[in-house]
């Protein structure tokens, strides 16, 4: 049977869970790890959900390492790559082809909590100026009112899995309309292990959502719920002050590989 929750509002990562930039990202960082002289499957195994800043602090070899950057030259290493997947992203898109786009399910999500007055908005490890391109393209919304508030790397210190990303969206969420609330009554939405171990260290439940890695992988990380996508996740109610979603479970879909007996 689907699992039903109530929450008082929801926190979403962007890449892998509202939009899918994989063509756009594996074309853009593996000709950045080619120039490195890396493998890019051994980057793309631990980049997910990483603020791209930190992933050039630990990968970059050429023509500096990364860790030996000033903040001035990374603050522009990072916005010249994060520019480069958007505009790339945006090229193949229009060509008709995947560059950046919205994930089955999102579309009917958001409406549903539009619809409702639900508090809800995005934490990204993206920078600004790559979240609102990634969002245009994927035809989410990158402002209000299609988006109420979107949190990015250029709003906090530390990165996921650290939870200030998502106690920042916590203190956005409390400027939203609503009743008071702690984070345990907020869902954290992510797809990548270090997104779900930031919502669970703000205090948050959290959504895992197998659409932006390996189902092998996935089944290994620690969330509060499972999916496979947003298609199985429906919005029973939503208010303000209290959503209630119906979720077909990754346990219903495969119990014996789930509960590892298979």
């Amino acid at each position: 049977m689907p699992v039903e929750i109530t929450v008082q509002g929801l926190l979403f990562d962007m890449d892998g869970t509202l939009v899918d930039s994989t063509p756009a990202v594996e074309k853009t960082m593996g000709d950045w790890c080619h120039e490195q002289g890396i493998e890019p499957s051994e980057f793309f195994q631990h980049s997910h959900g990483v603020r791209t800043q930190d992933n050039i602090k630990r990968f970059q070899r050429i023509p500096v390492p990364g860790t030996s950057l000033s903040e001035e030259e990374l603050v522009d290493s990072v916005n010249k790559l994060e520019w480069l997947i958007a505009e790339n992203g945006r090229l193949m898109h229009e060509a008709g082809g995947k560059g950046i786009e919205r994930l089955p399910g999102a579309k009917e999500l958001l409406d549903a909590l539009r619809a409702g007055g639900a508090r809800w908005g995005i934490c990204t490890s993206a920078t600004r100026t790559y979240a609102s391109s990634a969002l245009k393209t994927g035809e989410i919304g990158a402002e209000p009112p299609a988006l109420p508030f979107l949190v990015t790397a250029n709003d906090v210190t530390h990165g996921k899995p650290h939870p200030e990303p998502y106690l920042k969206g916590l203190d956005e969420l409390r400027k939203l309309p609503g009743a008071a609330f702690e984070p345990s009554d907020i869902l954290v939405v992510e797809d990548a292990p270090s997104g779900l171990k930031s919502g669970l260290a703000a205090g948050c439940k959290t959504l895992g959502v197998a659409t932006g890695q390996p189902l092998e992988r996935f089944r290994t990380f620690e969330a509060t719920v499972k999916t496979m996508d947003l298609t199985r996740v429906e919005v029973v109610s939503a208010s303000p002050d209290a959503v209630t979603l119906r979720i077909k479970t990754l346990e219903e879909e495969e119990p014996e590989k789930t509960n590892g007996t298979a």
